[in-house]
């Protein structure tokens, strides 16, 4: 999580010519971007464990993470972090190295402070977690009593990290990450080079404070969230010809920007505890989501690990676009022939473990209470020996069988990949299956 990295030039291109160009002319700027970019993200120390309370207590529940001092007793826990969650589930922390403390409460008052009659518990002092360099600390199960138990150490005084005013010395992913900001799709921040430099250069993007779910105007309780995935090399600003068409009496956009570089696994893990915050504090009761090409594969995933986390938030509808289900070519080149291979193209992959598994159980989320509706697109130059595609990804990766038993509805836009975003059949049939949902 360290700061800093040399940029000798700027990667333009599209994604999938991005890969062929590390694969055939070894740009030497983007390499060594990638490669230093990587080293720090497997430097940083990674806490993650499960949260609940004795017989089954509903939240919501905070998890709060502290830096201690090598001197145990003799300063006091700075906090660093800390995790919402509407109930039993589970949380990460992605953090500087160093040795932490745990304190985990049921927030029954909802100020994000340990009360006087709040249950807690703590890990901390000679049960501390040294989570030193390249470390996964995980699996660390904490389970709140029914009723408060107050002990040698005073928490009731200890507050909870205020991420607008963080003094803490220790930098954590949840400080750079954005809950909620409300901007407009004009933002700097959504700029098509800041997305595209996100693929060779993510912690220079989370460093700066890229990452998170965007708003566009305060949260309404009236109107139901509808959460847009952009793909790779992609940011909430190509959704806005589909969001100037939306619903806005009944629907509100939100955006999940992310960097293109990291695994999906870990993108739709991210995904999952910024929302499952947001859902708490807002009192969330339903949301749609809608994402592009590969964002469709991370919000799969973000659904799966939603069931994991018991979120309250029902889904009713997800809708993907030009989805490459079954990976892409070039991804797989990458891995094959690139001197550095960027996380995403594991994923990317055709065969990847993560393809495999994200409908090897049945999906019971899309199966059941989540319909599927998934849109394809086929304006590409296919024939000549070249399969048919939209320019981007081929319709046998969009069209996958596993994908298509999962959809309640499948429908071809006779668009390019990137511009079916744009197209007025897309939209009128994105805003159609958004309708078509009573509260």
């Amino acid at each position: 999580m360290r700061s800093g990295s040399t940029r000798c030039c700027r990667n333009t291109t599209p994604w999938y010519l991005a890969v062929l160009l590390v694969v055939v002319v070894l740009p030497g700027c983007a390499l060594f971007d990638a490669r230093e970019q990587l080293a720090q993200m497997d430097a940083a120390c990674v806490i993650s464990g499960t949260v609940a309370g004795a017989d089954n207590q509903p939240g919501p529940y905070v998890v709060s993470v502290f830096l201690e001092h090598p001197a145990a007793g003799s300063v006091a826990p700075i906090p660093v972090d800390y995790v919402i969650t509407a109930g039993r589930s589970e949380w990460f922390f992605a953090l500087e190295p160093g040795t932490y403390g745990l304190l985990a409460f049921r927030d029954t008052d909802g100020d994000r402070r340990l009360g006087e009659h709040e249950a807690f518990t703590y890990v901390g002092g000679r049960e501390s977690v040294d989570c030193p360099e390249s470390t996964h600390r995980e699996g660390l199960g904490l389970m709140v009593g029914a009723e408060p138990e107050r002990g040698g150490w005073n928490t009731p005084d200890l507050p909870v990290l205020d991420r607008e005013s963080s003094g803490a010395t220790s930098v954590s992913l949840g400080q750079l990450t954005t809950f909620g900001d409300v901007v407009s799709l004009d933002d700097p921040r959504f700029a098509a080079d800041v997305a595209r430099g996100s693929l060779w250069r993510p912690v220079d993007f989370l460093l700066a404070g890229h990452a998170g779910v965007y708003f566009l105007e305060p949260y309404d309780p009236g109107r139901t969230p509808v959460l847009f995935i952009h793909g790779i090399n992609g940011s909430p600003r190509v959704f806005a010809d589909i969001v100037a068409a939306l619903d806005r009496e009944r629907f509100q956009p939100w955006f999940y920007y992310y960097p293109s570089g990291i695994s999906l696994q870990a993108s739709a893990g991210y995904l999952a505890q910024i929302m499952g915050e947001l859902e708490v504090v807002h009192d969330v009761d339903t949301v749609h989501v809608v994402a592009h090409s590969m964002g469709g594969l991370i919000g799969q995933s973000y659904l799966r690990q939603r069931t994991r986390r018991h979120s309250d938030a029902a889904v009713p509808r997800f809708i993907t676009i030009a989805t490459p289900w079954d990976g892409h070519a070039a991804a797989q080149r990458g891995v094959e022939h690139s001197p550095v291979v960027i996380p995403v193209w594991r994923d990317m992959a055709r065969g990847s473990t993560f393809l495999s598994d994200i409908f090897a159980d049945g999906h019971p989320v899309v199966a059941g209470a989540t319909e599927l509706h998934l849109l394809f697109t086929y304006r590409g130059e296919g024939g000549h020996g070249r399969p048919a595609n939209d320019g981007v990804v081929t319709l046998a990766s969009m069209l996958k069988p596993e994908a298509q038993r999962h959809a309640t509805s499948v429908v071809g836009i006779d668009a390019t990949h990137a511009g079916v975003l744009a197209h007025a059949r897309a939209i009128d049939a994105i805003n159609a299956l958004l309708a078509d949902h009573s509260r």
